[in-house]
């Protein structure tokens, strides 16, 4: 009787719950710490100015992966991303999900699209986890959901839209200091041929590339990118031309140097050449400055050398960073490590209005050391003599975004172009202390085949980072103001405390309990040794019942202990279930409630004549 009335309690309840869910508006709230499930506005605004419709395709191997739950997980997590993508863009998204299962048409359609399988078990046929965005006859994909880029889920899933309104390929302007024969070329100095850098000579494939000379006085006025690379000794029209196009809300990735060390030949050959490029005076009026005079050394990150024979090394300014020099940033997304070489510092100017976000970074166990002790150095050993880090760390790449102010009061003398002082547009760099990490024994092994084609080895990310930053910078502002989301999976640090406390108490019992559970069975041992052939006395036997009895009972203990334990647990998981499951909707209902209170007063209140009306 109770039961059947409880049920049916629980039956009202429910029926009044839904009734008053049906009189909620279609509101969406998220209570997560990081809003992981609101799209930014960044993405909204891309999404409002699609220029046509697109339908998102979601390959997933649903029947392939029915004994992988992470991965299910993660893949409902992407779908869930999805759908919030078709549901702000007012019906320009259409989403499909697509079970690519094996010899079937969708898995041509996925394999035509660009995607690839991971064969994730041994035996098991290739899973398909990615993302074709289709517009005609433009597709953009991303080929396989990496879980070690969710944080970068919603940048990604965004950029494919951008390509799709992108109507020409990124346009790139690049000026390289021509002692660095970053083309290839016979190297003045010792009349030996150098190949290309590998980094710089892949840009082709991906973008149109405009190598600006020397002394440059414009910047074409299509270009999405200005890409400086060891700038020194720039006249004043040149800086003049920088300047006005990164003001003017330009995107520019710039490299520079206290110590170039490609840049021509060593002091001790040529005394007097300058190896370092110098931009500082644009640098202080955008709110930043660079070490030109100084490398930055690290203890922690020092690479091992051997110079002339000697015993492998120790280098201060050959660094090794690792993704604890990192920041969380989609231009360092999936890289794990990367080599500089006499990198200089950057450093945000106080009182200035920008945003100044260090990328990459030293350990504390660095300092800065003169330029000048590189001209001379044949041991890395020198450098430690003089060595005391300074206990913090030196910022070695920066991203600066912010509307800038410029250097010029006016322009040159003979320079006839409309000049401004301040920008009326944010601009977006990325300005990098090392010029030596592109090159390509900085992070590659070139190898020439038998028929002269050359394979690239890497042992580094250096080429990768190059990739992602051009690919940052030349995305659409909105896809630049995305940020990194928090991880969808949270611990419950409450929950977690007190499994832990219990587990713990637990443990602690058990433990006592094994040790005389160890001694009784050690002294039964004692009691029967050599017994088989004895006979033993009463009192003995009657001892060894008594331990026989007691090990009995502990054991009966430890289960109970277990059984006691599990119930524990359980129940503070039915009690989170009921929470869930019944909290929310309470909560919910009673919002209804109010909001249906409100509009009868609302509604009585209108229909209700004043008796002066009358």
């Amino acid at each position: 009787m109770r039961r059947s009335l409880a049920l049916s309690l629980v039956a009202l309840v429910t029926l009044a719950m839904l009734a008053g869910l049906s009189r909620l508006p279609d509101w969406r709230l998220d209570l997560t710490e990081d809003k992981l499930y609101t799209l930014s506005p960044g993405t909204r605004h891309i999404i409002q100015n699609l220029k046509g419709p697109v339908t998102f395709e979601f390959y997933f191997s649903d029947q392939t992966t029915r004994d992988m739950p992470l991965l299910r997980d993660y893949a409902h997590r992407v779908r869930a991303l999805l759908e919030e993508y078709r549901r702000l863009s007012g019906g320009k998204i259409r989403l499909e999900v697509i079970d690519p299962q094996p010899f079937s048409e969708a898995e041509d359609q996925a394999v035509a699209r660009g995607l690839r399988g991971a064969a994730l078990a041994l035996g098991s046929p290739p899973v398909y986890f990615g993302l074709a965005a289709v517009r005609g006859d433009k597709t953009a994909v991303i080929p396989f959901f990496d879980r070690e880029r969710e944080n970068w889920l919603e940048y990604d899933v965004s950029e494919l839209l951008v390509q799709l309104d992108r109507d020409h390929r990124p346009r790139l302007a690049i000026y390289a200091e021509p002692d660095l024969l970053v083309r290839g070329g016979i190297n003045p100095f010792n009349r030996q041929p150098q190949p290309p850098w590998v980094a710089l000579e892949s840009l082709r494939k991906f973008y149109d590339v405009t190598w600006l000379p020397r002394d440059f006085e414009q910047i074409p006025e299509s270009t999405d990118l200005l890409m400086l690379i060891h700038p020194k000794g720039f006249k004043s029209r040149t800086l003049y031309a920088v300047d006005q196009y990164v003001v003017g809300g330009g995107r520019a990735l710039i490299f520079v140097d206290p110590y170039a060390e490609l840049d021509g030949p060593p002091a001790f050959v040529q005394p007097g050449r300058v190896k370092s490029s110098d931009l500082n005076p644009l640098f202080r009026a955008w709110g930043f400055e660079h070490t030109a005079k100084g490398f930055v050394g690290d203890d922690h990150y020092a690479s091992r050398v051997t110079v002339g024979g000697r015993k492998p090394a120790r280098h201060l300014g050959l660094l090794t960073l690792d993704r604890e020099a990192m920041a969380d940033d989609p231009t360092l997304a999936h890289l794990d490590k990367l080599v500089l070489s006499s990198a200089g510092a950057l450093q945000k100017r106080e009182g200035v209005d920008i945003a100044f976000t260090p990328l990459l970074h030293s350990s504390p166990q660095s300092m800065l050391i003169p330029a000048a002790a590189l001209d001379y150095l044949f041991d890395p050993n020198l450098l430690m003599e003089a060595f005391k880090p300074g206990g913090k760390p030196f910022v070695l790449a920066a991203r600066i975004d912010g509307k800038l102010k410029s250097a010029f009061p006016q322009p040159p003398q003979g320079v006839a172009v409309p000049h401004r002082t301040a920008g009326e547009k944010a601009a977006h760099l990325i300005v990098v202390g090392d010029t030596d990490l592109l090159a390509n024994r900085l992070w590659a092994k070139i190898e020439t085949g038998p028929d002269g084609n050359r394979t690239v080895v890497p042992f580094a990310d250096n080429g990768l980072f190059l990739i992602n930053a051009i690919d940052h910078l030349t995305g659409n502002p909105d896809l630049i103001s995305i940020r990194g989301r928090g991880r969808y999976e949270r611990p419950f640090t409450v929950v977690e405390a007190m499994r832990t406390k219990a587990q713990h108490q637990f443990q602690a019992k058990v433990e006592e309990l094994q040790q005389k559970l160890q001694e009784t069975e050690a002294k039964l041992a004692e009691l029967e040794g050599g017994g088989k052939n004895e006979k033993l006395d009463a009192a003995k036997r009657q001892a060894i019942a008594q331990f026989q009895q007691e090990r009995l009972k502990i054991r009966k203990e430890l289960r109970r202990l277990q059984r006691q334990y599990n119930q524990e647990i359980e129940a503070l998981g039915t009690r989170l279930k009921l929470i869930n499951i019944l909290g929310v909707p309470v909560l919910l209902t009673l919002l209804a409630l109010v909001l249906e209170w409100w509009r009868r007063r609302a509604d009585e209140s209108r229909l209700t004549v004043p008796a002066k009306e009358r």
